[in-house]
Order: C-alpha cells, then structure tokens, then sequence
C-alpha cells in the first residue's frame, strides 16, 4: 500500500491502529503526505459544510482506492492497440511473411551477384506493395464478414494490418540494406535507406487504395506499370515519337523525390483508411481485368 492509499484511508478513519501509528510516524516526517492529508480534510470540510445531514458513502474509500488504481486512459489505449495487433497478426496468411522474406532473399541475392544497390531499389518496393494488397478484403480474407461484423471499426482493422506488413517489409529491406552496404562498397546510409523507403510508402499506399477498389490483381498491375514506366529508356520513347518527351524526365523526378513520395504515399493511406468504411468497398467483388 503506497502513501497515497494511505492517505485516503487515514482520512476516512478506516485503517486499524499499527497502521494508524505507523502512518501517523512517516507524517510527521513528510510534507508533502501532510499537504495531501489537508487537502483530503478540506474537501471533506467543504463536503460536511454543505450538507450534514448527508451521510458520506460507506464505500468512500474503496471507490478512491479503485479510481487510482484503474489505468490511465492511455494506459488503456496502449493495452488496446497491443490486442488488436496481436489479433490481426494472427489473421494474416503465414503465407505472406513466408513469402516477402524468401523474394527479399532472393533479390538480395541478385544484388550481391551483380553488385548493383539498384536491384533493392527496383525490386523492394514491388515486394510491399504486392504483400500489402493481400491484407484486406473478402477475397483475400476468409473472415471478412466477421470482421464486418466486429464493432471494431474497419479502419482500425486495416490501420493494425497495414502497420504490421509494412514494418515487416521495412525490416527486411533494412536488413538487406545492412548486408549489401557490408560488401558492396558503401554510400550515404540515409539517401541509401530513403532511395528504397520513399518509393515503397508511395508505392504500397497506392496498390492498398487501389486494391480496395478494384481488386488485388488490378491495383498490382497499375502499380507495376506505374512504377516501371520510371525505368523505360528515353531514347527509345524519343526514337519512336521522334521527339524527346519532357513529362519523361518529369515522372522520373518524381520518384526520386522522397519528400513529395511521402507526403502523397500517407495521403493515399488515409483516403485508404476511409474507403475501408464504404459497403461498395467492404463488399467488393474482384474485377475480371
């Protein structure tokens, strides 16, 4: 039992008579259990001043006791989001950590083969965006419905999927990071991480929002095209159009641009975060392509 506690029963004449003395010996020695202990008795005071003919609670003391030691609210709040990860973890197809870890393995591998840092810059943000789009949704969840059913709401559901799948797809790209800047010849660590990083935020969150809408097999497909157009040669765009497109160059710089890949990768999650609501959404059946 802590001073606090002590205080509340001190004051409310309910602890027997060791602990009275021994209280009564730490009080004489501590001002800031004497303050407490006067503003205990004020209030008491104020309460007995304004109605004495009511009687206080017999249960005053113990419901004291329970509101201190009843959690904050973010306490509360913690303890929560832990169970809904935990929940929604065990939801998640084994299938695709299995998945996404063997394909990072794989495109690692390649890098080190070629010794080219540009293979974890093509090929991890694909991997994201291809684990994300199988998160959510009746056809890549055999319990949506229950789900739906839940008073949990959608969007805190695809929000702790979300949270989790990514963090997991960015461990495994900073792990491969680690490993190629131990053997390939190192640059930068922060334009190295965020030349990987920004495009995956942007890339995931627009194959999420798009397989909400669409379907899984859709958004990964506009999402690709969208994210290898970068790659296509100028020259040969030029060759062919027999002019050297400007909005080329343009499009590139947008995906080496990491600031605008973020601010508009989480405006993309939050416009995701809503449509989880929608029924046409909840709903949804897969469109043939």
């Amino acid at each position: 039992m802590n001073h606090e506690e002590q205080i509340i029963l001190y004051a409310a004449n309910q602890l027997d008579e060791q602990a009275r003395a021994d209280f009564e010996k730490h009080l004489a020695d501590c001002a800031d259990c004497q303050a407490d202990l006067l503003l205990w008795r004020s209030v008491a005071d104020e309460i007995n001043a304004s109605d004495s003919l009511m009687p206080a609670p017999v249960h005053l003391a113990d419901s004291a006791l329970e509101a201190i030691r009843q959690p904050n609210k973010l306490t509360r709040a913690l303890r929560s989001t832990g169970q809904l990860l935990r929940m929604q973890m065990l939801i998640i197809h084994n299938e695709l950590w299995i998945g996404s870890a063997a394909l990072m393995f794989i495109f690692l591998a390649m890098a080190l083969l070629v010794k080219r840092v540009e293979v974890l810059y093509f090929f991890a943000p694909m991997i994201a965006a291809g684990t994300v789009t199988l998160i959510y949704g009746s056809e890549n969840d055999p319990a949506a419905e229950l789900t739906f059913a839940t008073p949990i709401s959608p969007w805190k559901v695809l929000l702790a999927r979300l949270t989790l799948v990514s963090a997991y797809n960015v461990f495994l790209a900073g792990c491969a990071t680690l490993v190629l800047l131990l053997i390939i010849p190192p640059r930068a660590l922060g334009e190295f991480i965020l030349g990987w990083l920004a495009p995956m935020t942007f890339l995931s969150a627009l194959a999420l929002m798009l397989s909400l809408w669409i379907g899984t097999g859709n958004a990964l497909f506009i999402a690709y095209l969208f994210w290898s157009a970068q790659y296509a040669s100028l020259i040969s765009f030029g060759e062919w159009f027999a002019f050297d497109p400007p909005w080329l160059e343009t499009y590139r710089q947008f995906w080496q641009n990491p600031a605008m890949l973020f601010v508009f990768g989480f405006a993309l999650i939050v416009f995701a975060l809503w449509s989880s609501g929608r029924d046409q959404v909840q709903w949804r059946r897969s469109i043939a392509m």
